[in-house]
């Protein structure tokens, strides 16, 4: 009985710090899909003489947007040639990464693998220490090209703020009762791995989580309970008691649960607001779209729909016309798909619109202009009439993206770009369309 109790014990600290895993990939996450976002923007002038200011307002938003963010650098031919905030950054200015033996290695290996490299935590001289995200840019020759085909144009550098990260991820020492460490297992030595959270950890029975992070981090999140893991006392009888009375009931209980179970699915993978898919349904059949592919050969598209200035209609209006508004976009985008497309909700004013089956050019752009006017129609409610306007990134699997996680990321990364390229072009004449950039 003592073993099950531990392993009981150990079962739900293992449940709590599932919640801050998530919490903490997800705040990492969120930069590096930040960083997509330069990525994206880069290629509408990667053909052109490089100039600071066509980025300045990007990165800006960006930082604004994550405080955890300290800096964005973007170095063409590896010459760093734009830093965001450019005061405190002034001096580094024409570093040439080549030269540097420093940090090279981490922008090699993201020009060779084509893919996000992340170092760190580092000291940095301005102190404090950071994540440095490497993020190498190979803008498309021509629209759909494959990312094994193009050239290479540079990199995108974020530094992330370690502490501003981990408060950002609601990370902290004690977590329910839990001492926690967060250790990094490329570590050279067991004294050196511990990057967040107390080393004693290390020394006693923890339990332990690998945290699913981009970029090559290989991190896990330790737990010991204050108090040891609990063996003995009431504790043993009173998990005995519960277990006679679950026998008891069991039997009686097993029908009820198999008749809800089907609801409860069903509130899983749906959004409680618009009834729309969630994104586990949304992930769910791209997974499975990504697996027919391997077989048939067709791929799907992803359009990725984000509401601008949807915070000032909660603001001025109330979050109930904010919620009628999000029910109404819902039903917009299902008015423009097909019964076998998948519209999601997956963030507050976040949709994807899913449809399987690879698009030619022309039909895909024609496809963007009707979602993009129908959801920018004025939106009425109890004599309220408010301007909506969206900001709509498309991706295409296998084009795009060689997985899902990637897929997604890229159409953010575009959605993002061009959110700030109409905010660049605020006061010229609107156009039709919704611009692509790739």
């Amino acid at each position: 009985m003592r073993s099950e109790l531990v392993a009981q014990h150990k079962k739900d600290a293992v449940a709590d710090l599932s919640e801050a895993r998530a919490r903490l990939e997800g705040e990492i996450s969120r930069t590096v899909a930040h960083g997509f976002g330069i990525r994206a923007y880069v290629t509408q002038f990667a053909d052109q003489p490089f100039e600071m200011e066509h980025y300045r307002e990007i990165a800006s938003d960006l930082i604004e947007e994550n405080s955890s963010i300290r800096s964005i650098g973007l170095a063409p031919n590896n010459v760093l040639r734009a830093v965001f905030p450019l005061g405190p950054n002034q001096s580094a200015i024409g570093l040439n990464y080549r030269m540097n033996s420093a940090q090279w290695p981490a922008i090699r290996d993201a020009m060779i693998s084509r893919e996000v490299v992340i170092a760190g935590p580092l000291e940095l001289v301005q102190g404090g220490r950071a994540l440095v995200i490497r993020i190498p840019v190979f803008p498309p020759a021509f629209p759909g090209q494959p990312v094994s085909d193009r050239s290479y144009w540079g990199v995108a550098t974020l530094i992330l703020d370690e502490a501003g990260m981990m408060a950002a991820a609601g990370m902290k020492d004690v977590l329910n009762g839990i001492n926690t460490a967060v250790v990094n297992k490329n570590a050279a030595s067991t004294a050196n791995s511990v990057i967040f959270g107390s080393p004693s950890v290390l020394e006693a029975d923890f339990v332990s989580l690998p945290l699913h992070l981009p970029g090559g981090l290989n991190w896990q999140l330790l737990g010991y309970p204050q108090g040891g893991w609990l063996s003995y006392g009431d504790e043993v009888w009173m998990t005995q008691l519960i277990g006679s009375l679950i026998s008891l009931v069991f039997g009686t209980m097993a029908f009820l649960l198999i008749n809800e179970v089907y609801k409860v699915r069903s509130m899983a993978l749906h959004d409680p607001l618009t009834g729309l898919a969630n994104r586990r349904l949304l992930e769910e059949r791209m997974y499975q779209l990504a697996t027919m592919c391997e077989r048939s050969g067709s791929g799907f598209e992803i359009f990725y729909v984000d509401l601008d200035a949807f915070k000032p209609v909660n603001d001025n209006y109330g979050h109930s016309v904010g919620d009628q508004l999000l029910i109404e976009i819902g039903q917009r985008l299902q008015h423009q798909t097909r019964q076998s497309d998948t519209v999601a909700r997956v963030g507050g004013d976040e949709f994807i619109v899913l449809t399987p089956g690879n698009m030619r050019f022309q039909e895909k752009d024609a496809f963007l202009n009707r979602l993009s006017e129908r959801v920018e129609q004025a939106f009425t409610f109890a004599s309220i009439k408010i301007d909506v306007k969206a900001s709509i990134g498309s991706a295409s699997y296998p084009g795009d993206a060689a997985s899902v996680d990637d897929l997604l990321k890229v159409a953010d990364g575009r959605m993002y770009a061009q959110k700030a390229k109409s905010k660049q072009n605020k006061e010229a004449p609107s156009e039709k369309g919704v611009p692509q950039t790739g």
